[in-house]
């Protein structure tokens, strides 16, 4: 690893956090929307922001990626220690929080009740309906050690490009299958068709609807300078095609010529081009708020806890939404703000006091406290 470079790499803190926070925004926005009749505001409005903050999964993957091969690039990979700090800061956590959820769930501390949804939610991330992303990135993870050699020896420009024809094509290919039909398939059939519905319904969950975001990542990483250098250039090129994009985004929901359900699917070619361009556009201001002397390490601080927001903030939302808003009568708007307020600092606190690190440091400093005491009193 390059230890070298350990702790001087700032450029995707606020592109972190923004990240966070749109997972946030719609998690909240889709109560609401749900909610209409108790909780009435511009649906349209909310709407129209829940559809265009749908890419914060592509944004930490592109992340992942870059990461990845920017920390590793041409040095050797030792598989063990990689994957003993995953399993210590990833693996481990997400079986503790997915119990926690699947016993929250069903209200039972029943070992022989729980066994079989609690599996199925850890290898599914279902747990809470929304844990999936875990699952992916160790995908993700596995992918890179798979992929390491060949994209430090190949990948190319050329090639990131090839990849997003190929990504736009799948895309194509399920609109087709799917979502507009061109030819009547009976899916259930036989089990190779079910499968290939499978790959589609369940797509969010596998590393192959995200080929190109993750190849883009790991391009900039291992290229970070030209990626700097690109991405500045083009950042008002950027700007303009991601207007546009999300213009017709809109317009296509709000003329009804596309369903709300339909408008909020990201596996199509137009929202690739709207999360290419925003992450083009806003990776140079991402850069900047880095290195900015006070706003960058609060957002180094901020970024350092996504993993907490995004493990435990359904619970913290299901909490507010069920005992505690209802209690408010305030504006739908003033409870969305105030909802999106509080939930990070209790993410950060419950999911703080679940770590075991967290306990076996404290076991660890109370004799030191101790001896220390009898040292005084001596």
């Amino acid at each position: 690893m390059n230890s070298d470079r350990k702790g001087t790499f700032q450029d995707l803190n606020a592109l972190f956090v923004f990240g966070a926070c749109t997972i946030l925004v719609i998690h909240i926005l889709g109560f609401f929307i749900a909610n209409q009749t108790d909780y009435p505001w511009n649906e349209n409005l909310e709407a129209v922001l829940l559809i265009l903050l749908r890419f914060g999964r592509s944004l930490f993957i592109f992340a992942t990626g870059l990461l990845l091969f920017y920390w590793y690039r041409n040095r050797q990979l030792d598989w063990k220690t990689f994957w003993t700090k995953r399993w210590r800061n990833i693996v481990l956590p997400y079986i503790i929080w997915t119990a926690i959820f699947t016993g929250f769930k069903f209200q039972s501390i029943n070992p022989v009740e729980l066994a079989y949804p609690f599996f199925h939610s850890l290898f599914t991330g279902s747990a809470f309906y929304h844990l999936y992303y875990i699952p992916l990135y160790l995908q993700l993870n596995l992918l890179f050690c798979l992929v390491k050699p060949l994209f430090e020896r190949f990948l190319s420009f050329r090639v990131v490009l090839l990849l997003f024809a190929g990504q736009m094509g799948l895309y194509v290919l399920y609109h087709y299958l799917f979502i507009n039909p061109l030819w009547d398939i009976d899916w259930t059939a036989n089990s190779l068709l079910s499968l290939v519905q499978h790959t589609y319904i369940a797509g969010q969950n596998y590393v192959y609807m995200y080929v190109f975001t993750f190849s883009l990542g790991a391009y900039a990483g291992l290229n970070l300078e030209k990626w700097r250098t690109w991405t500045h250039k083009m950042r008002y090129f950027a700007h303009f095609v991601m207007i546009v994009s999300a213009g017709w985004i809109m317009a296509n929901y709000l003329s009804g010529s596309k369903s709300y359900l339909e408008s909020l699917n990201i596996f199509e070619p137009l929202y690739l081009i709207y999360t290419l361009s925003f992450l083009v556009s806003f990776y140079s201001l991402s850069r900047y708020l880095g290195k900015l002397p006070t706003m960058g390490p609060w957002l180094s601080n901020i970024a350092k806890q996504n993993m907490a927001i995004y493990l435990v903030h359904p619970l913290i939302l299901f909490l507010l939404e069920s005992y505690v808003i209802y209690r408010l009568n305030w504006a739908t708007p003033l409870l969305m703000l105030a909802m999106f307020i509080v939930t990070p600092p209790l993410c950060i606190f419950l999911y703080k006091h679940t770590l075991i690190s967290y306990w076996t440091s404290r076991v660890r400093q109370k004799p030191k406290q101790v001896l220390q005491t009898e040292t005084q009193k001596a």
